[in-house]
This record gives C-alpha cells, structure tokens and sequence, in this order.
C-alpha cells in the first residue's frame, strides 16, 4: 500500500489532527476496513524556528525541512504532505529534493473552491500567508480573495499561538466562531478558508460548507490520492 508522509510539528496538535482524520475518514474510502486497510502513515513532528509571523527564521525552517524531506523518501513514502498552510513557502525547495510528489493544501482548497462555484472567499492565516500568493496563484482568477482587516488579523494570530502553547479558552474560541461569521456576513463572502492549520482547532467541527477547513480538505485529498489510483 501507498504510505503517507507527513511533514508536521507546525504546529503539533495541527499534525496530529491530520492523523485522527486520515484514519477516521478511511471508511469512507474502504468499506468496513481492517488494520491492514488503513494507510501507512509517516509523521515527522518537526520542531522549527517559529516562521508564522517571522521572515527571519524562514531560511533556518527550510534548511531543517529540506532534510526532513529527504528522511520521508527514505523512510518509504509514497505522497508527502505538509500539515501547515505557511510552510508551503517552502514546497517548491522541498520538491527539488525529493522524487516523491507533495499534494498542496492551496492546490486542494482551489480545486474545492471551483467545484462548489464559490466566487468571493475570505481567507484567515497567518501574517506570512496573508502576505504570499499561495492561494492567489493556486485559485487564480475563478474567484476573488478577501484578507481580514488589519484588526482581525492581528486577533487571529494572537489565537493561532494561544492554540499552539494551551492558552487559549472556551470563550476566546467561541469568540473566533463569531469572527468568523462577521466576516463572511460583513464582506459578502461565499466562503472562508481556514488558511492555517490551527485555526480549525480553534474553530471546532462545522456543517456549514462555507467555512473550509483546510486539515479535511488535506486529509481527503491523501485518501484520495492513495486509494482512487
């Protein structure tokens, strides 16, 4: 069977989410699935410089990621995936080092965004996110991407490292819940992206299918990958 090699620890409860939906989204991939059903998974919790909101640290992250990349090869992966949506900064330098192929977040949620026609998104990240054009150049022009204001982007940060140290309370998530929809409602929004892998950790589990997050679309898309060869 393929195995699944995953480039984590940014942060680790991010990664280790992305494990529990791997396994708890096979059935739905495998009918009635055994221990020999489930996909090998590979995940290397990587503790890096914080590069979230830090350009300074980005070179020293890379050169650490770059040999992670080449532990997944030779640890016998077979799909590799990144748990964090700023690392893929770093993508096109981690593929030049390996020969096994990496699935995109940016590339997976462009690809969702244009099956459901959506044409106005929001987009949460972090502050290095938010100044890229992953998503830009992986949506291109099927829809218009909308930033939060200065005010709630410097609030989502603020809860994305209260999330990675065990800070953050019920109510401050609550209250993200509600940001959130202020800023679909405000901004006229089809949809939102939970452009950074905590933020569905803050978030909590939603029917609505106007709020992507982007840890399910991830984990989806490695099943997919591996089991509609």
């Amino acid at each position: 069977m393929s195995a699944i090699g995953i480039l984590g620890g940014m942060g680790p409860q991010a990664s280790a989410r992305l494990v529990e939906l791997i396994v708890a989204q096979t059935p739905n991939f495998v009918s009635n699935p055994t221990d020999s059903d489930f996909p090998e998974i590979i995940l290397l919790s990587v503790p890096v410089p914080n590069f979230i909101s830090s350009e300074s640290n980005m070179s020293k992250a890379k050169e650490i990621l770059i040999n992670r990349t080449k532990l997944l090869e030779n640890s016998g992966s077979t799909i590799n995936c990144i748990a964090c949506n700023t690392a893929h900064l770093l993508l096109p330098d981690l593929k030049r080092v390996t020969k096994v192929p990496f699935l995109s977040i940016p590339a997976l949620v462009a690809n969702l965004i244009k099956k459901r026609k959506f044409k106005r998104i929001g987009l949460l990240a972090t502050p290095n996110t938010l100044k890229s054009t992953l998503y830009d150049e992986a949506i291109g022009n099927s829809a218009v991407i909308v930033r939060p204001s200065r005010k709630l982007s410097e609030k989502t940060e603020s809860l994305i490292f209260k999330q990675l140290n065990g800070t953050i309370t019920i109510k401050e998530k609550e209250n993200f819940r509600t940001m959130v929809d202020n800023f679909l409602e405000a901004n006229n929004l089809d949809s939102v992206i939970l452009g950074c892998t905590e933020l569905p950790l803050i978030f909590g589990d939603s029917k609505d299918d106007r709020i992507i997050d982007t840890l399910e679309v991830l984990s989806e898309g490695l099943l997919s990958s591996i089991f509609n060869q």
